[in-house]
């Protein structure tokens, strides 16, 4: 048989069943927002690092000049080299489906897809897998941009103006491709067998290795040094035209640094989630022990020590933990799988286990038991310890008071108000405590509302200054370069076109002291006076008619080599030639890449070749259908003109796709925003739960004098609208340092220059909002209270 104050323990949980659901929510809210923020990004964490693993990036990529198996052996053979796997790609245009929209694919094929040493393919289905000929297997990013279904024909465009129908057979998955919903470009795979009916020929035309230590701390400076020597050694002296390299950063994907943010982002709701999880329950338990002083004092006045009562509070407790246990993991497993599988479409990789790491369950547990322990610990504590006479004190009125803190007095000052609005405001701070940790939710959530909108913001001025940057409304790209003069005169004719310029881009090697070289760095001729863009320069100047042999590099330059300079001459290899530069200017940069500019003559003049490979159009008019008008008209003369268009890009389609990549951050950033907006309403409804609950006999006294119930539901909405509009007070001060930099974190992080705007629209916006979620939380409070009869409130202990 259960002793006297056990059995209180059980009729407190189950006579109370609004109070226990009240509390156990609280602390299973704390449980969800921990374990599925930190539980997520440990499995997007473990997760995309075994697939990175498993796919066999490669550390060198190697653009080559036809090359057969015997050169992949060499190479595989060589010093400090693991793996070699040679494969043919080749970008073509088609069209999907009979639409007159034309695409750009990257078709690749492998020899052998059941033997594949260097970045491995998964199919989605191995029924079919390999493709055969006239089949191609789309990569799976390309269900992001488009409708694909198995058995769609893409009408391919080859080289030689020839139309191949090929029958989507199905898809794979390659990590290390470039997801098309960021390129707008598709990549897929076919057989060598279908090469030669897209007018290619059956040989290799890249070679990817992977080096000795990769795993191991390997630096991209001694990768580099690797992968010169082997194209030096193994491909140069065969008489193998290597036209560029490509060596990575070891062990970083190419989306590792959006990847880094959302962990980053992951994290930090983590950290935010726990903070808030403790100031619910501590905010619910210390209302708890306010409800019960009574009984405390009458525990403690037949005999009960201060011991036994904190003993038996924090079982309770303890039984609200278990219960939230019971909600709280179900509901991680649940939305933890829809969070995973949303990041895994968005960041294209694949998830084999959503199992969630045991230290992940672990603290889980120990938010529903060890949490409510250590926020009850307090409480519970000064309560057991309160006088009997202080216990039994028959005002109802707890130990809230009013009318003695500076806050009060001046509260006092204020006249004239209808007497719900002077009792509302009176009752907000008639508990300070419990109002400093509501606040405390609400506040963070309102801060951090504000600063996700000014993220946005900021966004959109980094997309509108791109917009500035580039002044053009289309561009395209032909396979083979060819003269200026020619392919301008061709585009002009088309009907629409108010001017055209033509650019050449070559990748250019940068040699650093000590043997290793970038290749990651491109280098764009273009005429000096151009109006095509508006540069934005740091230091120094843009180009002049005069000059012969001067570079302007963007920030994304100095950011990759900090060998190079304002004023340096550095030496470069384009296309194979050597030639001397002078940096004489610096821009910012313009979310493409390190890029530097210079005279289309003096690049003509370094390499010894005039062609352009570019062609950039202004169109009459600039809006969006417009753009893809002329861009359709300008493709269709260029190709009947002999000139085969690769790739193109509207200037609109430009700022999608960087809004695409950076949106995966807002949106991550949306999903905390909303999370902590949730947990901040049921932190203000549940205070106002327990206001209610603890102004029963005051409920009581105002019915009994003749108070309605639309006054007393008036009195509730109205003190729920005053926390919520001190919230977003104090959470507008904080949206601005919060925003500048969270703006300035994801910058560095992504290597993205964002341009800072504060949104002050979005401050009003969340006025709004928060005042709508004040009204919500505060509808159900409002409605007991107002429900309140005199006996019962009489009858309320």
């Amino acid at each position: 048989m259960l002793s006297p104050r056990w059995t209180k323990v059980m009729r407190d949980l189950a006579g109370h069943r609004f109070r226990t659901a009240l509390v156990a929510l609280s602390i299973a809210i704390g449980i969800f927002a921990v374990g599925l923020v930190l539980g997520v990004r440990a499995i997007l964490i473990r997760e995309f690092d075994a697939d990175y693993v498993a796919s066999a990036a490669p550390n060198a990529t190697y653009y080559t000049s036809p090359i057969d198996d015997d050169t992949v052996l060499r190479a595989a053979s060589y010093s400090g080299i693991t793996a070699a796997q040679g494969r043919h790609e080749v970008s073509l245009r088609y069209r999907w489906s009979g639409s007159e929209e034309r695409r750009t694919v990257a078709v690749v094929a492998y020899r052998d897809y059941r033997d594949i040493a260097v970045r491995r393919l998964v199919p989605e289905d191995v029924s079919g897998w390999p493709p055969a000929r006239g089949e191609i297997y789309l990569e799976r990013s390309a269900l992001q941009v488009s409708n694909y279904k198995i058995d769609d024909i893409l009408d391919i465009e080859t080289s030689t103006g020839k139309t191949v129908p090929l029958k989507v057979a199905g898809f794979v998955h390659d990590l290390n491709a470039t997801p098309a919903q960021f390129t707008g470009v598709e990549t897929g795979c076919v057989s060598f067998d279908t090469l030669p009916m897209l007018d290619e020929s059956e040989h290799y035309n890249e070679l990817m290795v992977t080096l000795r230590g990769s795993g191991d701390g390997l630096t991209r400076e001694s990768a580099s040094r690797q992968a010169v020597s082997l194209r030096e050694d193994v491909l140069e002296s065969h008489d193998v035209i290597v036209g560029a390299t490509q060596v990575p950063t070891p062990g970083s994907h190419f989306l590792g640094d959006i990847f880094k943010a959302v962990s980053l982002l992951l994290l930090a709701l983590g950290v935010l989630s726990l903070g808030l999880s403790g100031f619910l329950v501590v905010n619910t338990v210390t209302s708890l022990m306010s409800q019960h002083v009574r009984q405390v004092g009458v525990m403690k006045a037949v005999g009960g020590r201060a011991g036994q009562v904190i003993a038996m509070y924090l079982v309770m407790v303890s039984a609200y933990g278990v219960v939230a246990i019971f909600i709280g993991l179900p509901a991680v497993a649940f939305a933890g799988r829809l969070f995973t599988d949303f990041a895994e479409k968005i960041l294209n990789f694949r998830i084999v286990s959503y199992a969630f790491p045991r230290w992940v369950v672990a603290l889980e547990i120990g938010v529903g038991l060890v949490v409510p322990l250590l926020a009850a610990w307090v409480p519970v504590r000064r309560g057991a310890r309160m006088s009997v006479v202080r216990a039994l004190d028959p005002t109802g009125y707890s130990s809230a008071t009013f009318g003695h803190s500076v806050v009060d007095r001046l509260l006092g000052l204020l006249r004239g108000l209808p007497r719900p609005a002077a009792l509302s405001i009176r009752n907000t701070f008639l508990r300070k405590g419990r109002l400093t940790l509501t606040l405390a939710t609400l506040v963070l959530a309102a801060a951090v509302v504000m600063s996700v909108v000014s993220v946005s913001s900021s966004i959109d001025a980094t997309i509108e200054g791109l917009d500035t940057w580039w002044n053009y409304d289309a561009q395209l790209s032909v396979s083979v370069p060819a003269m200026a003069r020619d392919i301008e005169a061709q585009v002009l004719r088309v009907p629409g076109v108010a001017a055209v310029q033509t650019w050449s881009q070559h990748q250019v090697v940068f040699e650093r002291t000590g043997g290793s070289e970038n290749e990651n760095l491109s280098l764009v001729g273009l005429p000096h006076d151009t109006t095509f863009v508006e540069p934005s320069l740091v230091s120094g100047r843009w180009l002049t008619a005069a000059d012969t042999d001067a570079v302007v590099v963007n920030t994304d330059v100095i950011a990759e080599e900090p060998g190079i300079a304002l004023g340096k001459r550095i030496k470069l290899t384009i296309a194979g030639r050597e030639s001397t530069w002078r940096v004489v200017g610096v821009i910012t940069g313009q979310l493409g890449g390190p890029v530097m500019y210079a005279g289309r003559a003096a690049v003509a003049e370094a390499i010894g070749d005039g062609g352009v490979d570019r062609v950039l159009v202004q169109g009459r008019t600039h809006s969006n259908a417009a753009q893809q008008t002329l861009l359709t008209a300008v493709e269709s003369r260029l190709d009947d003109a002999g000139y085969q268009v690769v790739n193109t890009r509207t200037q609109t389609g430009l700022s999608d796709t960087v809004a695409r990549e950076l949106g995966i951050l807002l949106t991550f950033l949306g999903i905390m925003a909303a999370l902590l907006s949730a947990v901040g309403m049921i932190g203000l409804t549940g205070t106002m739960t327990l206001n209610v609950l603890e102004s029963t006999r005051e409920i009581g006294v105002m019915r009994a004098i003749g108070a309605q119930h639309r006054s007393i539901y008036q009195i509730y909405i109205s003190e729920g609208l005053v926390v919520g509009f001190i919230a977003w007070a104090m959470g507008a001060v904080l949206s601005y340092p919060m925003s500048w930099a969270l703006t300035r974190a994801l910058a560095q992080t992504t290597k993205v220059p964002l341009v800072y705007r504060f949104s002050w629209s979005g401050v009003l916006v969340t006025l709004a909002a928060i005042a709508a979620i004040s009204v919500v939380a505060s509808i159900l409070p409002a409605q007991r209270a107002s429900r309140v009869s005199v006996s019962d409130a009489i009858a309320y202990e």
